[in-house]
Formats: C-alpha cells, sequence, structure tokens
C-alpha cells in the first residue's frame, strides 16, 4: 500500500515493518539469553536450592550453631548432655578442641597422693621451721628467732620433780664481826640452795622462793672457850631487777634461830648463772655471848631450769 503526496507508500510501510521486526527480535534475544543463563546457573550449581528450617544447617538438619538436636520450632529443646559427649569422645578416642581434660583431672589426685609433705602457704614444711621466721615490731625493729642453746637445760626436767625449780652452791667466810665476836674464830663455810617452782614475774622484777641450808662455825679464844656452830634453815625470797638480786630469809640458826638479807649481782648464762655479793646474818642466842650479827661475801653459782 503506497499513498503518494502525505500518504503511505510501500517503501515506507516495508521500513517500519522492518524495523518493528528488528526491536522484536533484540528482545526475543535478550529474553532468549536471560533464560538460557538461569539455566546454566541452575545445570551447574546443583546445590543452590531452598534451604530447609534451619537457615545455617545441612539439607539434612544439621545446625551448625546447635548441633543435630537443636528445634527452634519445635517443642523438644534440648542440648547433647555432657555424659553423651564423653561416651562419644571415648568411643572414638578424639579429643575436644581445648584437649583432654579428663585425664589431667585424674592425673592431679595421684600426684598429689605420692607427695605426703604438708607444705603451708609460707612454703614451711613443718611447725619447727615457723622459728626461723623473722618478725618486725610495730617500730620496724628486726626480731630474730634464737634456736635453743644446749645450755637451756629446762627442757630436759619437763614433766619431773625438777621443773622450774634450781639449784645453788655457795662459798664464804665472816668478813665482818661486832666486838662481841672479835674473840672468835670463824671458817670456810659452804650452803645449798633449791629453788622452789615459784616464780612471778612483775615487769622489770622477777620474783622467786627457796630454802636454803648454810654452814656456820665460830669458835672462841679469850677470855673464855666456847663455839656457836652448826646449820641455818630458813626460806629465802628473791627479787631480782637487771641481775641486781636482793633476799630476804628467817628461819633456824640451830640451835637458837635468826634472820638474814643479802644483795649481790648475778650474771646469768641461759640455765647457767654466776653471784656475788654480801649477806648480814643475825643469830638470837649465841652461847655465852647472846645475840649478835656478821657480815659474810658470798660467791655462788648455780643451775635455772626455768
Amino acid at each position: 500500500m503506497i499513498k503518494k503526496n502525505g500518504s503511505w507508500t510501500n517503501e515506507k510501510v516495508l521500513g517500519m515493518m522492518l524495523l518493528y521486526f528488528s526491536k522484536y527480535r533484540c528482545r526475543v534475544s535478550k529474553l532468549r539469553l536471560i533464560i538460557g543463563g538461569l539455566f546454566l546457573l541452575t545445570t551447574l550449581s546443583p546445590g543452590l536450592y531452598a534451604q530447609e528450617e534451619d537457615l545455617f544447617g545441612d539439607s539434612e538438619g544439621d545446625s551448625l550453631l546447635f548441633g543435630d538436636e537443636f528445634d527452634l520450632g519445635g517443642d523438644d529443646f534440648s542440648f547433647e548432655t555432657e555424659d553423651e559427649t564423653s561416651t562419644e569422645t571415648e568411643a572414638t578416642g578424639e579429643e575436644d578442641f581445648f584437649g583432654d581434660f579428663g585425664e589431667e583431672e585424674d592425673s592431679e589426685p595421684a600426684e598429689a597422693a605420692t607427695d605426703t609433705t604438708q607444705i603451708d602457704e609460707w612454703g614451711l614444711d613443718s611447725e619447727e621451721d615457723y622459728e626461723s621466721l623473722i618478725t618486725r615490731t610495730t617500730d620496724g625493729t628486726v626480731i630474730e628467732e634464737v634456736p635453743d642453746h644446749p645450755l637451756e637445760l629446762g627442757k630436759y626436767v619437763e614433766g619431773t620433780i625438777f621443773e622450774d625449780t634450781g639449784f645453788t652452791l655457795s662459798l664464804y667466810s665472816p668478813q665482818v664481826v661486832p666486838d662481841n665476836l672479835n674473840t672468835w674464830f670463824s671458817f670456810m663455810d659452804v650452803s645449798l640452795t633449791t629453788e622452789l617452782p615459784w616464780h612471778f614475774s612483775f615487769e622489770p622484777i622477777d620474783l622467786s622462793f627457796s630454802v636454803d641450808i648454810s654452814s656456820f662455825k665460830f669458835v672462841n679464844s679469850f677470855p673464855v672457850g666456847g663455839e656457836f656452830k652448826g646449820f641455818s634453815i630458813m626460806p629465802i625470797a628473791r627479787a631480782e631487777m637487771y641481775g641486781v638480786e636482793v633476799e630476804l630469809g628467817m628461819g633456824m640458826y640451830t640451835p637458837t634461830f635468826g634472820a638474814m638479807a643479802g644483795i649481790g649481782y648475778s650474771y646469768q648464762f641461759h640455765s647457767l648463772f654466776f653471784s656475788a655479793g654480801y649477806r648480814w646474818n643475825w643469830a638470837y642466842d649465841i652461847d655465852p655471848i647472846g645475840s649478835s650479827w656478821w657480815l659474810e661475801p658470798r660467791f655462788t653459782t648455780g643451775i635455772k631450769f626455768w
């Protein structure tokens, strides 16, 4: 159909038809290309199908997060128990991610059983080692425990009749006498003192008690004869402060009675001690002169079991 002078001609109609078919073929080619690509993608990737309920699981229902027994959609909310896990581990011989902790737990009691030494938090094996610890006072002074010395003899008599007691031996001779004893000769005498187990401390004074047995002997030469000799037996109370000793006693100067008082200084080396001083003695009746007194220096050595 050809239209001249403003009408359609066969050439124009044919051109328009060719243009239309060319556009149609282009659209069909694009559609076929898309369909073919989808088909090819589907054929080369057979595993790209729709997933099941678990977003992180595979097609068999195993979950990467919670295992095959975890069901978000049902009423059964369960996990694998430790017994089941340990049973599977023992059966397969596989260890968990961080290693086999079961063997380590079993080995620790065995090691503890072999180590019979009890060590406390300070690293000491026994209570005796506490003596070696060094402590400090509030002002920062270091105090170090000193181990027992072999001459600390009190520990050897614990539980016996000699516990908390002691003994002394003294040598002495009258040095100063009154006029009524100027014509009386005196001699070297000895005494033995037994410490009683009664000791009291009133800082800085220590109080103790003892029983003293001392010998004495006087022989008169002018104007008439006579003698005064025997043993004195008396209890004594002794107070000691910084090595200085003061003692008082009252008892028998056989066959009469009397009293004594003494002062001296003592040096102690562990359980042993040495002292020197003076003792004043008074006797009530010395035949034939009556009462009299005398002063004697004393040198004493002894042992203390406390």
